[in-house]
């Protein structure tokens, strides 16, 4: 197996240096890796929301015999290190661009399968007794330059026309009363969907609480060999072998080339990276007339993504470099800090606290890849959350259960948009160049304000 990116960013025997890390819960009880020669009906491979929600569901909702195989511990890998941001839409397509592909009906199925997800996120915190954090009572989008908050009223009036969801629009001023004030606000839009949380207390959470429905969860077990025999599946890993008659792949923008062939060239994983600042004191908060407990992303393409954690430390994240090197890691870190201070002037020299970064998952198609393979139909997949998988991935994790155990049809389940595997990419040993092309153009389109 091989990977697009510098080994240290698989590297699963290393903790995340994280903001979350350094308050996350401890791990459910008694996991170990696996360890044998062992079975189940159902193996899962991936350890985070989609593979756990999957787990959770197939066995708390269809007492299947499930395990988890994670190559680091639970929730190591996005699940546990995003910024926390429930929000909507896992895609990037535009609102149009995805009704001229889909239609309208199927565009409305998918976005009502985005709220969902976010019903389903507020329904596993009260159903299994999920503490995860969460704050605030939607998504704020702000227009980074002048000439942006056109878009936002565009996407407002879609958003509400087609699909019932409630928005309010604050021009530059409005918004420096009741949200913030910064060098890059021109107004902005909030989406009353979502909310924000602690990524790996909600990993943690849906992990002790597919335990306690009867999953069995082997961390530090990655899988290094996918063998076929008899019409089963040997999954070998480097302390054992799990022999399943079903398996359902839930690895996302971690996915190795060479794991199975059917996913080898689909996935385009990218780096995401993210500081956080020490607390900041009452008077840091007024000098940039901060006000709010929502998660906000603006308007460039590549996004600067932010918010203010339960402490009053900030959060403040963007797209990372493109090898995954140590050294190109630091720089841009480097280059975030910058970025920070620009945007929030008053907050320039804050002590930073903690660094990390890790994958997120584009596809070909920019919509997310769901659904089972027809090569090898004891296989079921879910992938391409497309940096918005805290909503979209315990979702996805459900659909797969009630598909694995013949509860629903692809065609029921799942919306056209996200239905079937992504195209290939051509020539895909060149994804690392494309996204560079891809980030040198969005960096000079967005300071075109």
């Amino acid at each position: 197996m091989h990977t697009l990116f510098h080994s240290s960013v698989y590297d699963d025997t290393r903790p995340v240096e994280s903001y979350w890390e350094a308050g996350a819960p401890p791990p459910p009880d008694g996991l170990r890796p696996l360890e044998a020669e062992e079975s189940c009906d159902v193996a899962v491979i991936g350890g985070g929301y989609t593979g756990l929600s999957a787990a959770l569901h197939l066995a708390r909702d269809h007492g299947v015999d499930v395990r988890v195989l994670e190559a680091g511990h639970i929730g190591w890998g996005a699940s546990g290190r995003n910024g926390g941001f429930c929000c909507l839409p896992a895609s990037k397509l535009s609102i149009q661009a995805m009704i001229a592909r889909y239609g309208l009906d199927e565009t409305k199925r998918f976005y009502a399968a985005q709220l969902d997800g976010i019903d389903l996120v507020r329904a596993l915190g009260e159903d299994e007794g999920i503490d995860y954090g969460r704050r605030g009572d939607g998504n704020l989008t702000v227009a980074h330059g002048p000439g942006r908050f056109r878009e936002l009223e565009e996407e407002a009036e879609a958003l509400t026309r087609l699909f019932g969801i409630e928005t309010t629009l604050y021009g530059r001023d409005q918004f420096a009363e009741v949200g913030y004030d910064s060098s890059e606000q021109f107004g902005a839009l909030h989406t009353a969907a979502g909310f924000a949380l602690d990524p790996l207390k909600f990993a943690v959470g849906l992990g002790r609480a597919a335990q306690r429905r009867g999953a069995v969860l082997h961390p530090h077990s990655r899988v290094l060999d996918w063998q076929r025999a008899q019409g089963r599946h040997r999954l070998v890993t480097a302390g054992g072998s799990l022999a399943a008659r079903r398996v359902v792949v839930a690895t996302n923008g971690f996915t190795r080339e060479g794991l199975h062939p059917a996913f080898d060239g689909r996935v385009l994983p990218a780096l995401s990276n993210i500081v956080t600042t020490r607390p900041l004191t009452g008077d840091e908060l007024a000098a940039q007339k901060w006000r709010t407990e929502n998660p906000i992303c603006n308007t460039r393409q590549l996004l600067f993504y932010y918010r203010l954690l339960p402490d009053r430390s900030f959060l403040f994240g963007a797209r990372g470099d493109t090898t995954g090197r140590p050294e190109d890691g630091a720089r841009m870190k480097a280059w975030i800090v910058r970025r920070l201070g620009a945007v929030f002037p008053h907050w320039r020299d804050v002590t930073i606290s903690h660094f990390w970064r890790g994958l997120v998952c584009f596809t070909r198609d920019l919509t997310p890849a769901v659904g089972r393979l027809e090569d090898d139909p004891g296989v079921w997949y879910a992938y391409g959350y497309h940096a918005n998988g805290v909503n979209t991935a315990p979702w996805t994790g459900r659909a797969l259960a009630r598909l694995v155990v013949g509860a629903e049809s692809e065609e029921s389940a799942l919306p056209a948009v996200m239905a079937g595997p992504a195209r290939r990419f051509p020539f895909a040993a060149l994804r690392p160049w494309y996204l560079r092309g891809a980030w040198l153009y969005y960096r000079m389109t967005d300071d075109l304000r």
